[in-house]
């Protein structure tokens, strides 16, 4: 079973644009929240790899990384924004700050995304709804980059 192909080029997509930009400089804040962006990526990329077929399906490593994305989503993620930590190297876009309520939305939709792929592998569903699963995390993670992230 393969995962989508839209839903496996979004994440590879998001994940490279990541790595390429790293975090030279960073401190504080700025510092902290791109750690945990790193660390969302490095549980998305262990389950897209997953389920790519690059390792043995194991639905714990979905569950402890549905767990792992969610305690960094909702109000932890938007508590590592605060205003004035818009300085380089960020990669946060102004659009946070002037919109903050659709910004709060996304990272509420992220965690909500999280849970729900953590619960499809609790109950022991199948790669495909697994899959299915993690495309939706993968486009709460597109659809904030697109409007929230500065474009390098």
């Amino acid at each position: 079973m393969r995962i989508g192909g839209a839903a496996f080029v979004l994440w590879a997509g998001l994940m490279s644009a990541g790595a390429a930009f790293g975090h030279g400089g960073a401190s504080g804040i700025v510092k902290e929240r791109m750690d945990v962006m790193s660390d969302i990526s490095r549980n998305m990329k262990s389950m897209g790899t997953m389920l790519k077929g690059g390792s043995a399906f194991n639905p714990d490593l979905v569950i402890d990384a549905g767990d792992a994305i969610a305690a960094h989503a909702g109000d932890r993620l938007t508590a590592l924004f605060p205003e004035g930590s818009d300085h380089a190297p960020t990669e946060a876009s102004p659009e946070i700050w002037k919109n903050w309520s659709a910004f709060s939305a996304s990272a509420e939709n992220m965690k909500a995304a999280a849970l729900a792929l953590k619960r499809v592998a609790e109950a022991g569903e199948g790669k495909k709804e697994i899959a299915g699963a993690f495309g939706k995390l993968a486009a709460t993670c597109k659809s904030c980059h697109e409007v929230f992230r500065i474009k390098k």
